[in-house]
């Protein structure tokens, strides 16, 4: 059966606009990625790449639509060639798939490059958890102690309160949790554990390999 997709009118829009890219330019560019001997692993990194063979607008017109192609091709686990044919289809006009059909080719060939696939797999990884963190933050309070008709203030108590934001499939959902300063301290010392953890482990097992290694978040080449 063949692959159907269902695309939204601004990525199609998107995507006649990547066919007005200079297809000589397009094919040079998925030679010039399949000749790198360690591929970036960020897109931040991959764009810099692509910006050697396009303008600074086509790179980052072109990337963002690739890397989407290339999750699509992974998670319906299909070829870049079905991708590129299904694409074709959700164009209306006949004008439309002709232009489409000019850098159909130079699109196949970079989602099947190491460099695409491999910043594909760094996002998919990074992001493949039921739940996703969205942002923190330690709120701390004061609050005053009365007496018992509530006319004077007797004293105070300092409190905190983690509040987190974190993305599911239904949404986003929001989760506060009630902390004292020793807890605070703890989340502190367990939050540089992490990183050092995540620094040894990136450090080892580059060494070993000779390969490189990202930290989920971190801009590559970046030092702790």
């Amino acid at each position: 059966m063949a692959m159907k997709v269902k695309s939204n009118p601004d990525q199609l829009k998107k995507l006649l606009r990547c066919a007005k890219i200079d297809g000589e330019r397009l094919a040079d560019l998925v030679i010039h990625l399949g000749a790198l001997s360690d591929p970036p692993l960020v897109p931040d990194r991959l764009l810099l790449e692509i910006k050697t063979k396009l303008s600074s607008e086509d790179a980052e017109l072109l990337l963002p639509q690739v890397l989407s192609l290339s999750m699509l091709a992974r998670m319906s686990e299909s070829k870049a060639i079905d991708v590129t044919k299904a694409l074709r289809n959700e164009f209306d006009r006949a004008d439309e798939q002709l232009e489409w059909d000019k850098i159909a080719g130079p699109i196949q060939g970079l989602i099947e490059s190491k460099a695409i696939r491999l910043v594909t797999k760094v996002m998919e990884l990074s992001y493949d958890y039921a739940n996703l963190f969205r942002k923190a933050r330690i709120v701390t309070d004061l609050r005053p102690l009365f007496d018992e008709p509530g006319v004077k203030v007797e004293g105070g108590v300092v409190t905190h309160t983690l509040r987190l934001s974190y993305q599911s499939d239904d949404g986003g959902h929001d989760l506060s949790v009630a902390l004292d300063l020793q807890d605070v301290k703890k989340l502190r010392e367990q939050c540089d554990r992490a990183i050092t953890k995540a620094t040894s482990i990136r450090d080892a097992f580059t060494e070993s390999i000779k390969k490189p290694c990202l930290i989920s978040g971190e801009s590559e080449g970046q030092d702790e």
